[in-house]
């Protein structure tokens, strides 16, 4: 099957909400204000709730509580608040079990957030290439959207067949397409175009495992970094120091300290599995 033929295919369709979906678009937008943003939310009473309870927890360090939409994109940002909008609406889907992936209830949510986090990390602190941080940090978090409908595909032989690939050394991509037809990246691609979001995102999503590095990185670069360095902060090992995670940190502009340094934030984070204080 091909990977739009997945999406339309699939039974179940990874819920998100209108108000979550708008404010993706915004970011892809320039001229994107504060007053856009609250006007977005108010159509969400629900989102809206959520988020006033995520502004207000201890993680954040607010010298004052939030009590209102407006309060909030005011104190912390438009970009900021956008990014928890979009994580709220997405955890319910992100944090599903996947049995296909071995992951567990909260596996790919802790890994899309991690990888968000080392996205917009990436951007913040590496060369100046024109990406906004809070675009990055999106994409971090919908880069591996496609396995919630990959994984409804996959038979207990193609299972198998996966395995034995990877195992031949086969990429674990690759694996998927031959099994399936088409990868986790490409039909999270399909998602994302059936939702309308910006072009910069559909092109990170599909391409985090073969990201664009000439003659300029694009956004599919930072889905990739943010990708490999949360994989590495899972497992407690370093990137490479050859091949295509060398060249991608590299043409990022990043010197093995910092990524040193990225990593010892992110291992930060686990510990305090504040995922990132994104509690609903």
């Amino acid at each position: 099957m091909t990977a739009h033929e997945m999406v339309a295919a699939i039974r179940y369709l990874p819920p998100i909400s209108k108000a979550a979906l708008e404010l993706t678009r915004l970011l892809g937008e320039r001229g994107a204000s504060n007053e856009g943003v609250v006007r977005v939310l108010r159509q969400d009473a629900v989102l809206t709730a959520r988020l006033l309870r995520a502004c207000n927890s201890p993680a954040q360090g607010l010298r004052e509580p939030v009590a209102s939409v407006e309060q909030a994109v005011l104190l912390l940002g438009y970009e900021q608040i956008s990014q928890f909008v979009i994580a709220l609406a997405l955890r319910g889907s992100l944090s599903r079990p996947l049995g296909a992936y071995g992951l567990q209830s909260e596996g790919l949510w802790r890994h899309s957030v991690l990888s968000a986090t080392a996205a917009e990390l990436a951007v913040r602190e590496g060369a100046e290439l024109g990406i906004e941080p809070a675009v990055a940090f999106t994409a971090g978090l919908l880069h591996d959207i496609g396995k919630l409908v990959t994984n409804e595909f996959v038979t207990r032989e193609g299972l198998v067949r996966a395995r034995e690939l990877v195992l031949e050394g086969v990429p674990f991509v690759e694996a998927e397409r031959e099994v399936l037809g088409a990868d986790h990246a490409e039909v999270g691609a399909a998602l994302a175009y059936l939702w309308h979001l910006p072009e910069i995102l559909v092109e990170a999503i599909a391409l985090h495992h073969k990201p664009v590095l000439q003659p300029r990185p694009r956004l599919s670069a930072f889905a990739a970094v943010g990708n490999v360095l949360a994989h590495r902060a899972e497992h407690g090992s370093v990137p490479t120091d050859a091949g295509p995670e060398k060249e991608l940190l590299a043409v990022l502009g990043f010197i093995p300290e910092q990524v040193h340094g990225l990593l010892a934030r992110l291992a930060q984070g686990l510990k305090l599995d504040g995922c990132m204080a994104l509690e609903v």
